[in-house]
C-alpha cells in the first residue's frame, strides 16, 4: 500500500500547490477528518475540508520551504516547514502531518507539532537522515 499511499498524498499535495479543489476533492474519501494541532481545530466530511484548505489560499504564498513525504503503511507522513508555520510559536515553523489512505482516498489527516509524535501516531519509525 506504501506506493499507493504516497502517489495519492503526492497528488494532494500537487493539487493544492495548483490551488485546484476539483483535484483536491477527487482525493478526499467523503467522510474525511482532517485534525489539527488543538483539539477544537477538526473538519468533519469533504466539504468542511475543502473549505479550510480553500482559506488556506486566500492571499498568500504557500511558504513552503521544505516537503517532507514518508511511506509508513497506509500512512503517509508529510512534514511541511515554511514561515507560515513560524507565526505559531509552539510549531517552530514546522508541521507534521499522518495522511491515512484508504480505498483510494485520503481518509485521515491529523496535525502534529513534532516529527516524533507523528511517526508515533503512524506507528512508523522515523527513518534516519541519509
Amino acid at each position: 500500500m506504501s506506493d499507493a499511499a504516497m502517489e495519492i498524498v503526492f497528488d494532494h499535495f500537487h493539487a493544492r500547490r495548483r490551488r485546484d479543489l476539483d483535484a483536491i476533492e477527487a482525493g478526499l474519501d467523503p467522510d474525511v477528518v482532517h485534525q489539527g494541532v488543538l483539539p477544537d481545530l477538526v473538519c468533519n466530511g469533504r466539504q468542511a475540508v475543502l473549505e479550510r484548505i480553500g482559506d488556506s489560499f486566500a492571499g498568500y504564498d504557500t511558504g513552503v520551504e521544505r516537503l517532507e513525504l514518508n511511506a509508513a503503511g497506509e500512512n503517509v507522513v508529510v512534514g511541511i516547514a515554511g514561515p507560515r508555520f513560524r507565526e505559531i510559536p509552539f510549531l517552530h515553523g514546522e508541521i507534521f502531518m499522518v495522511f491515512t489512505v484508504r480505498g483510494g482516498t485520503i481518509a485521515r489527516i491529523d496535525d502534529y507539532p513534532t516529527r516524533h509524535a507523528a511517526f508515533l501516531a503512524a506507528e512508523a519509525p522515523a527513518p534516519t537522515p541519509a
